[in-house]
């Protein structure tokens, strides 16, 4: 496929709508997509999670819509667009269930009396609420990342977590997720991760009897398997899948396969058992039109880590650039000869690291090199510094377009 074309966002932009929501006595904003053929089967509500909004649900909301869904994600109140609920004392970090009852408050102004849930993490314990007090307004439900585990009960050990799938994650989720903290305060996150964290959602699970799809990311550190399969075992008609590859926002680092997954369960192509280790969707390939825009294959980006490698470890000490530019750029050379070694990619001999970390390990040092000829390299010759922050927008620029594979989602059998 030609490169223009894989850079072509899948499905239609989102429509912004407000909605008047008179019990919050507020206005909610709320992304929506509509596939724009008639569909007999209830709309996806995307509910977001710790601090966040509708926005990082944007990839999975246009690939549900080009696979024949209409998608609406609604900011709750205090997050994203929407003000936060002025009932909520500041700085008005909500539990689990002022969210549910919120939620609740937002769909009746908006006329929805059923729909099919897709939430991550927070959202996901927002949605079970949802199901368990109000099994009539849910169709079929998705757990993303579905949290509390039991481990992690307690803010100062859930956040650790949250830090430790950062690494897991592509790096263009980062800027994203950042924005969003930023918009949402650090108050107002704590005063939400301390109302959530400790949330005995086992009691709830066995009330929701909606069909309900458990979906982990592979590398995700805050929903481990045991608990994932605990979850499932709770449910009265619960399944689980994990996606390779992803790790706790898989619907973003993943959205082509996590798109066709969450497609293929509301349509009821999910509820069978299945066979131990069942793929119920593929692997991601480069130039299936619902992958995400990252141009450049697992080869050439291997092929150019190579070449990178080599340059940085001879070529300074061929130039002019300066002692203090030589080492640094000879010292990145050869951190990145370690990590391509280790990365999961065509380059790699012993490959233990997953190739989303390789990526976040470039970004990083790409901000470094920045960093350095801006600050470190003062004084020293100006070529030099340029090459530096050239070979800084380079690391940067290969970790951003590099085509990260996930896939495939296997069904995981949990006996109860």
């Amino acid at each position: 496929m030609p490169l223009l074309s894989s850079l072509r966002p899948a499905g239609p932009a989102p429509r912004h709508v407000w909605t008047e929501v008179p019990v919050l006595g507020a206005r909610v904003h709320a992304r929506t997509w509509h596939a724009g053929t008639a569909r007999d089967r209830p709309p996806v509500v995307l509910l977001h999670g710790l601090g966040l909004s509708s926005r990082y649900l944007v990839p999975l909301g246009r690939r549900l819509a080009a696979l024949g869904h209409d998608v609406v994600s609604p900011d709750l109140p205090g997050f994203g667009r929407s003000p936060r609920d002025p009932r909520l004392r500041w700085p008005g970090g909500p539990d689990v269930a002022t969210q549910t009852g919120q939620l609740l408050a937002w769909l009746d102004a908006y006329g929805m009396p059923r729909a099919s849930y897709f939430g991550n993490s927070i959202g996901a314990q927002v949605a079970v609420e949802l199901a368990a007090r109000h099994p009539e307004r849910v169709e079929r439900l998705v757990l993303s990342g579905s949290t509390p585990d039991p481990r992690y009960r307690r803010p100062w050990k859930q956040y650790p977590q949250v830090l430790r799938n950062m690494v897991f994650e592509v790096p263009g989720l980062q800027p994203v997720l950042q924005s969003e903290y930023l918009s949402t305060g650090v108050a107002r996150m704590v005063q939400q991760l301390v109302r959530s964290s400790d949330d005995p959602i086992e009691q709830r699970l066995p009330d929701v009897v909606a069909p309900t799809l458990v979906v982990r990311g592979r590398h995700d550190r805050t929903l481990s398997q045991e608990w994932a399969e605990e979850v499932t075992r709770l449910l009265p008609d619960g399944r689980l899948v994990v996606i390779e590859g992803a790790a706790h926002n898989a619907h973003w680092s993943a959205p082509d396969v996590s798109a066709r997954l969450v497609s293929a369960f509301l349509a009821g192509e999910v509820d069978a058992p299945g066979p131990a280790g069942h793929d119920v969707v593929p692997r991601s390939a480069p130039g299936d039109p619902l992958a995400a825009a990252r141009p450049l294959p697992a080869r050439a980006h291997a092929a150019l880590d190579v070449l990178t490698t080599v340059a940085l470890v001879t070529v300074p000490w061929t130039r002019p650039w300066g002692p203090r530019t030589r080492v640094l750029l000879s010292a990145s050379g050869v951190m990145g000869l370690a990590d391509t070694l280790l990365t999961d990619h065509p380059a790699g001999l012993l490959r233990v690291l997953p190739l989303p970390v390789h990526l976040n390990l470039e970004a990083m040092a790409g901000l470094q090199l920045l960093t350095a000829a801006a600050t470190w390299l003062r004084g020293e010759p100006a070529a030099g510094r340029w090459v530096t922050a050239g070979q800084g927008v380079h690391e940067l620029l290969r970790a951003g377009t590099a085509f990260v594979p996930a896939g495939p989602a296997r069904l995981v059998p949990v006996p109860r």
